[in-house]
């Protein structure tokens, strides 16, 4: 019995000293044979920083600089009490891309006026569409699926979004990035909408921007509800002066990058290039996360409209974003979720590693001696 107590712990202290051994290797940087400062990056391919020239992220969004550089637009602002107008432009050789952005509180709602032009020496393309938050509907859901559905279930009342305070314009650095500020409220503080818009690519609240959309925190804070049971929807209509397509997307380019994930949106697309509204499928309510549903978009003959459904809640606020696709220049994913996940390991070097790993040598050996000893008792 003594012994095959012995042969086992004998089999555990050996199982131990492989496993740390095997990890101490992996820790070991492979260094090749033309890297100078013995860093694992070839002395060819980094700069003093002894990082790869191509994958170097100086702000740490996880979008390397090259790309950044590449993206990088001009930024033309003017602000009035209910009106922001915004020009993004971008020049890449004899190719030339602009959007502008007119944002106009008033009695129909919040409404976003996108346009986008994109032309060369000999193509001219445009794009436009507008996007209005219009309305919360409070309802009550009757088959309890979380849509609302004009059809089925009872509405309560309907709060028009047509009343506003002014514009409130500021200018913030975050790391190294200025993004432009334009926070709204209606005159009742019940909605409101802040918008980012940065001329690169900048994390706001935890969320990578690109320089080609808008993202807006929408916030419904202390709504009146009549019912016990009730919840709210968001009314969202989508228009165009030309003939684009309306279609419902679950992968974004946002989660094509790898800038973000749990995406939805509606792609307005005319010939190659697509505008969207996309949103993230939870929203924040009462501090907590919880699912945001939204009925496909309806294409009418009168208006396009959808429908974004919140849980009950006192303090809702989520973030949807506007934007056009398909002009990002990005040579990679961008690394940013994987920034925000992964596991940081320790920074050790080469002699700290073998110090580590001849301390777990001795103290294995030490334990070996002692069970001998008791063996032989």
């Amino acid at each position: 019995m003594k012994s095959k107590m012995i042969n086992k712990q004998t089999l555990l202290l050996g199982g131990l000293l492989f496993i740390l051994v095997f990890s101490s290797l992996m820790y070991i940087p492979v260094v090749a044979s033309d890297d100078d400062d013995e860093n694992g990056v070839p002395t060819d391919d980094e700069d003093d920083d002894g990082i790869p020239d191509d994958e170097e992220d100086e702000d740490d969004d996880g979008v390397h600089d090259h790309d950044e550089e590449d993206n990088k637009r001009k930024l033309q602002i003017e602000v009035s009490d209910y009106e922001a107008h915004i020009e993004s432009s971008l020049q890449t050789g004899d190719v030339h891309n602009e959007f502008g952005v007119e944002m106009h509180a008033e009695d129909e709602g919040l409404k976003f006026q996108f346009e986008f032009e994109r032309d060369n020496d000999t193509v001219e393309t445009e794009l436009e569409f507008q996007v209005v938050l219009s309305e919360i509907i409070e309802y009550i859901d009757d088959p309890m699926d979380g849509y609302y559905n004009e059809s089925i279930d009872e509405v309560v009342q309907v709060v028009e979004l047509n009343d506003w305070n002014p514009i409130v314009y500021t200018i913030e650095t975050i790391g190294n990035d200025t993004v432009h500020v334009f926070s709204i409220e209606t005159d009742d503080s019940v909605f409101s909408a802040t918008i980012y818009i940065t001329g690169e690519f900048t994390v706001v609240n935890e969320v990578l921007v690109a320089p080609t959309q808008l993202k807006i925190d929408v916030g419904i804070h202390n709504f009146n509800y009549t019912e016990p049971d009730s919840v709210l929807a968001l009314k969202v209509k989508l228009d165009s002066e030309e003939e684009v397509d309306y279609e419902d997307d679950e992968e974004t380019e946002d989660e094509e990058y790898e800038n973000a994930t749990n995406e939805h949106e509606v792609e307005v697309t005319l010939g190659d290039y697509s505008g969207f509204f996309s949103w993230i499928e939870t929203a924040t309510i009462d501090g907590v996360e919880q699912e945001v549903k939204a009925t496909p978009i309806d294409v009418g003959a009168e208006e396009n409209k959808l429908y974004l459904n919140y849980p009950r809640g006192n303090e809702i606020i989520h973030d949807p974003k506007i934007g056009i696709a398909g002009v990002l220049q990005i040579t990679s994913p961008t690394g940013f979720l994987g920034i925000r996940s992964r596991i940081e390991l320790p920074d050790l070097s080469r002699n700290e590693l073998l110090i580590v790993s001849a301390a777990a040598l001795l103290t294995i050996t030490g334990l070996v001696m002692v069970f001998r000893r008791k063996r032989r008792r």
